[in-house]
């Protein structure tokens, strides 16, 4: 059975009876006959129809165009041969079928060996110079690309070496001519390779031992300057002589852009080394990818003991703080984002050998092949934290007893007044003041005075709680706020306290003795009215004689 499709045959004769006798014949010999009878038809034919293969055409037809227009008006839409019919061949005629097409002419009424003869050889013909033209096509298309190429490509010959062809791209990078290049070599474009050495090169290829070779040289030009190039070449085989082609890609940009880098690398080496902040990098599962000197230096762990481990799990020691850790990282390695990244913050941490150290963080998140990794700044606050310290407990405490003084004091009161309102629990006051205070001071001397204020408060501190607040009030006189104390619990700690200070023996000076205020809190107190019983109290045990205690109605 054939599947091949019987060629379609379109005959434009306005004769019915030359067309029917026509068609009978191309049937008869495996052809698919279609009839019109006017230009106009046959040129919507050609229009509406995809698979025509070949047209008859008569010269003189009924309508407006003849064969030869009708003819010129299809070419217009579609390659398709014609065979023009004609019943008187004269010179005027031949020219214009000349005019029009290339595949002849048919006297009407040939045998029908011609006719099928005629129609066979023009769709071979047909088929033929569509297929030259088709290749024609690819050649000129595979010759753009050769020429337009943004890299310069050379073709030369196996044995000889002997330039073949080289496109516009090397023609013009060269300052060479085409002509100029085909009577070189291609290593005449190498000035570190002689014909060996090229030979040599070469060789893998020639063998069939390699497809392909890449190496990087330098490219010669005109005028005697060189360029970096990156060259791959291949053995390519045609018509069964073999050629080299050379594929040149001039990497002079590349090369400096590569220089930038690598100068710019070791500036930013140099920088991350020098720098005295610690430098730190850890991939998306949390190693350590980069470690600088200055990390060394802070932490104590040199590069090779924490360069691909978890930088967490040696950071962090307390086992709670680290899972918390790891549940936030989550986060971070799915969207970069996370408590600390973008902002500054302190932390706590330890030294390699155990000591606590302070550190201020810089936390930057970036993406590197679809994975965030981080990137942190820290600083060594140690010292710092130790001065900040320092200068807080300047600001809170007496410089002479070591206690806090009356502006901390009133801030504690604050606090102490909006707890106790919340969850009604009572606190109370205790002030007392050092009697006769003045006659030690012009007896034995301010530096008798203040070892008695110092003894004093250190008596007194050893004594109370943590919680409690003990501080200077002013002169020889102390407040003591004691959260959560009823005022009988306040007065028995007041009589305590007078009783080990009236005992107490201090050098030279002896004995001393001191009066002792107690109140509690009360809904309708303020800060003020608090203190002022206090106060009052104090005074009472002032006017009581000294060396007592007195305690609110």
């Amino acid at each position: 059975m054939n599947d091949v499709e019987p060629k379609k045959i379109l005959i434009v004769e306005d004769s019915r009876l030359n067309a029917r006798i026509t068609a009978d014949i191309l049937i008869k010999y495996g052809y698919d006959v279609e009839t019109v009878r006017t230009g106009e038809e046959a040129v919507e034919k050609v229009k509406s129809e995809q698979n025509l293969d070949l047209i008859l055409m008569d010269i003189e037809l009924m309508g407006k165009l003849d064969g030869i227009e009708t003819a010129r008006l299809i070419q217009q839409y579609k390659d398709i041969p014609v065979i023009f019919l004609t019943a008187n061949a004269n010179k005027e005629i031949m020219e214009k079928i000349k005019s029009v097409t290339g595949y002849g002419y048919m006297l009407k009424g040939v045998d029908e060996y011609v006719l099928i003869s005629t129609v066979e050889m023009a769709l071979k013909l047909h088929e033929t110079n569509t297929t030259l033209k088709q290749r024609e096509r690819m050649f000129q298309f595979y010759h753009h690309l050769f020429e337009n190429s943004p890299n310069e490509i050379y073709i030369f010959h196996s044995e000889t070496f002997k330039l073949i062809s080289a496109n516009r791209r090397a023609r013009e990078n060269l300052g060479y001519s085409l002509e100029e290049l085909k009577e070189m070599t291609f290593f005449d474009l190498k000035p570190e390779i002689d014909i060996q050495s090229f030979k040599e090169l070469l060789a893998p290829l020639y063998e069939g031992k390699r497809e392909f070779i890449i190496f990087n040289t330098t490219q010669r030009r005109k005028d005697g300057s060189t360029y970096p190039v990156e060259l791959h070449l291949l053995l390519l085989e045609f018509a069964e002589e073999k050629v080299y082609m050379a594929i040149v890609i001039d990497v002079t940009e590349r090369k400096t852009l590569e220089r930038e880098l690598q100068e710019r690398n070791e500036i930013l080496s140099a920088i991350m080394k020098s720098a005295r902040d610690a430098i730190i990098m850890i991939d998306d599962k949390g190693d350590v990818t980069f470690w600088n000197p200055a990390a060394e230096q802070v932490f104590g762990y040199t590069k090779e003991e924490v360069m691909g481990k978890e930088l967490h799990r040696f950071m962090i020691h307390d086992e709670s703080l680290y899972q918390r850790y790891k549940e936030a990282f989550k986060k971070f390695q799915s969207s970069g984002k996370g408590s600390a990244v973008g902002k500054t913050i302190e932390l706590k941490t330890k030294h390699k050998d155990g000591h606590e150290i302070y550190v201020e963080l810089s936390l930057s998140a970036v993406k590197i092949k679809d994975s965030w990794h981080a990137i942190g700044i820290l600083r060594d606050i140690t010292e710092r934290k130790k001065i900040e310290e320092m200068i807080y407990l300047q600001s809170i405490t007496d410089p002479l007893t070591n206690i806090y003084n009356r502006r901390f004091f009133m801030q504690m009161m604050e606090q102490e007044m909006e707890r106790t309102r919340r969850n009604g629990k009572p606190f109370s006051l205790i002030m007392f003041d050092i009697d006769h205070f003045k006659s030690v001071n012009d007896r034995f001397g301010h530096a008798a005075g203040d070892m008695v204020l110092k003894s004093i408060a250190d008596t007194v501190k050893n004594r109370i709680r943590k919680t409690d607040c003990f501080a200077r009030w002013g002169g020889e006189e102390f407040i003591i706020l004691l959260p959560e104390t009823s005022l009988k619990d306040a007065a028995g700690l007041a009589e305590e306290l007078r009783e080990k200070l009236s005992n107490m023996t201090l050098p030279e000076v002896g004995h001393i003795t001191a009066s002792f205020g107690v109140a509690s809190f009360r809904p309708s107190d303020t800060i003020d009215t608090i203190l002022l019983r206090a106060d009052d109290m104090l005074y009472e045990a002032k006017a009581a004689g000294r060396n007592c205690v007195k305690i609110e109605k």
